[in-house]
């Protein structure tokens, strides 16, 4: 089974979990981050948040 690192998408203002996404764990870090920052991206057009207001942590990985 392939590995797989999982993160969640988290608007600043409310604490609320607004997306999910899963990367291969073979996957460079360079590639990762562009993905991490393209799906952070769609969700603030989609939600229509300044891009700032969300950020991504690995999912059971709380940002302290």
């Amino acid at each position: 089974m392939k590995q797989e690192l999982h993160y969640e998408f988290i608007n600043s203002q409310t604490g609320n979990v607004i997306a999910y996404l899963s990367l291969s764990a073979d996957m460079d870090e360079k590639q990762r981050k562009e993905q991490l920052e393209k799906k952070r991206a769609e969700r603030a057009i989609d939600n229509k948040l300044f891009i700032e207001l969300i950020y991504w942590q690995e999912k059971d990985h709380r940002i302290q």
